[in-house]
């Protein structure tokens, strides 16, 4: 079958879909639909792949990445992915690049579609602390820095994951942007017709017989403020940043980036540099009984600063790394 005729039967297959309403018990007269397929219809898998083998190419880019790290049993065979008849296996190294990669990149597409009520974002943000900090699904309270500290910008001395509140509620703004830019789209030219009907949408009262999420776009507004180019780059992006605000540079920021070494070690000399590397001296206070001497040097206290600079053992570790270099 040549190319344009493989192309015309697969669109007749998406578009010959057809459907019924029931009102009251009675089935309408069918109607047509522009795209879809009817439920268990042969041709899904074919689809499925098609737009799988898009999704394959697009991560086996990511081996020219440098930030991308593989799984530690891919990495011989340059393994990013497997794809089954209707699954997908994605493997990486790092649990934080998991979390921004994956999960938080699924909750920042919804987000773009409409407001995600606060409960919804908790339990989100309750699943990817418990999995940084345990590698579990499980629930737990275990996080040694707070969320909202690993939720910043890495030049200021975060993780660089996303926020998902600060997120949601520039993507909530950035929708009240499209509604005072008359945006040409149909729920825009909706919400003209029954709500602002001519009014000033920034200077309207919020309707109160609005629906949940049209009263949140329209609380949404005095963050539209925040919008000061509208054609250098993502508006989303640029909200984002200018509600993180301009914080102090860290110091030791050579140590986040342009970094090669693997993404435990970067973690835990992340975790050394906020003070919250669980050494003895961190883990006495919580009752835990543990011998306080260093295990290197048996000879001091085992503290942050001595295990990195201070212990004979880690001395000539650094020395060895000096002359290394």
């Amino acid at each position: 079958m040549e190319y344009s005729g493989a192309r015309d039967y697969l669109g007749k297959c998406v578009k010959t879909v057809n459907y019924s309403i029931l009102i009251n018990g009675e089935p309408t007269t069918p109607f047509d639909v522009a795209k879809g397929l009817r439920q268990g219809d042969p041709i899904s898998p074919f689809l499925f792949a098609l737009a799988m083998e898009y999704l394959s190419r697009k991560l086996n880019e990511l081996k020219g990445n440098k930030k991308f790290k593989y799984h530690p049993k891919c990495s011989k065979q340059a393994m990013t992915h497997l794809s089954f008849a209707d699954d997908l296996l994605l493997f990486s190294r790092g649990r934080s690049q998991f979390i921004q990669i994956v999960l938080f990149g699924i909750q920042a597409y919804w987000s773009q579609l409409f407001a995600i009520p606060s409960k919804v974002l908790s339990t989100i943000e309750a699943y990817c602390r418990s999995y940084l900090w345990s590698g579990t699904i499980t629930i737990t309270w275990k996080d040694l820095i707070a969320w909202n500290k690993v939720c910043i910008p890495k030049s200021i001395g975060g993780l660089g994951l996303l926020n998902i509140r600060l997120w949601n509620k520039v993507a909530i703004a950035k929708a009240s942007w499209d509604i005072e830019d008359k945006a040409d789209r149909l729920w825009i030219r909706w919400l003209h017709a029954y709500y602002t009907k001519n009014q000033q949408f920034s200077q309207m009262l919020i309707p109160q017989q609005a629906g949940w999420m049209v009263r949140k776009i329209f609380e949404a507004r005095d963050t539209m403020a925040l919008i000061q180019d509208t054609k250098s780059g993502s508006l989303i992006k640029q909200i984002y940043l200018k509600l993180i605000g301009d914080n102090e540079r860290i110091t030791w920021k050579i140590l986040r980036f342009r970094n090669d070494a693997r993404p435990k070690a970067q973690f835990t000399v992340w975790l050394q540099m906020h003070g919250k590397l669980l050494t003895i001296d961190i883990l006495a206070p919580w009752e835990i009984n543990v011998d306080p001497i260093c295990n290197l040097c048996n000879s001091h206290d085992e503290t942050r600063n001595h295990l990195f600079m201070e212990c004979p053992f880690s001395n000539k570790v650094w020395e060895g790394v000096l002359k290394w270099m």
